[in-house]
């Protein structure tokens, strides 16, 4: 956490060791599997359910420094998302976030992409904004 003269940054969504203040979307995916099947004596198909697949979450954030502080701690989250891509395998990580019945879970990175806007200030060269967007899987047996 970080302080500015203007406010008390604590974290709105942690990933493992990735927390991110504020300015994030979080969405979840859920996918409900079903199979047809056809029922001796009767017209047409059934749905049979046949599982649920493990929660898909999408991250987004555009993270904007208030100071130096925080530019120094935006590219530290942005270098923790690749370092946890580089696992063999990326192993799983709590992430929690407002309303923890629906995020709070276990998961595993999927992807990362992270990119700086032309033009955006500079602080002692480093980017002020940066944009992180992460997707993750729930760990769960399929």
């Amino acid at each position: 956490m970080t302080t500015s003269i203007h406010h008390y940054d604590v974290a709105w969504c942690v990933i493992g060791k990735i927390s991110i203040l504020y300015h994030a979307n979080i969405s979840v995916n859920v996918s409900v599997n079903y199979d047809e099947r056809s029922v001796f004596g009767s017209h047409g198909a059934y749905a049979v359910w046949t599982g649920t697949s493990p929660k898909s979450i999408s991250v987004s954030s555009n993270m904007v420094s208030a100071n130096s502080d925080e530019v120094k701690f935006n590219i530290d989250q942005v270098k923790l998302a690749h370092e946890w891509t580089q696992g063999n395998p990326p192993k799983c990580e709590q992430i929690t976030a407002p309303a923890s019945e629906i995020f709070n879970t276990s998961v595993r990175i999927e992807s990362y992409d992270s990119s700086i806007d032309e033009g955006v200030h500079l602080d002692g060269g480093n980017p002020i904004q940066i944009s992180l967007s992460l997707s993750l899987k729930e760990c769960k047996a399929i």
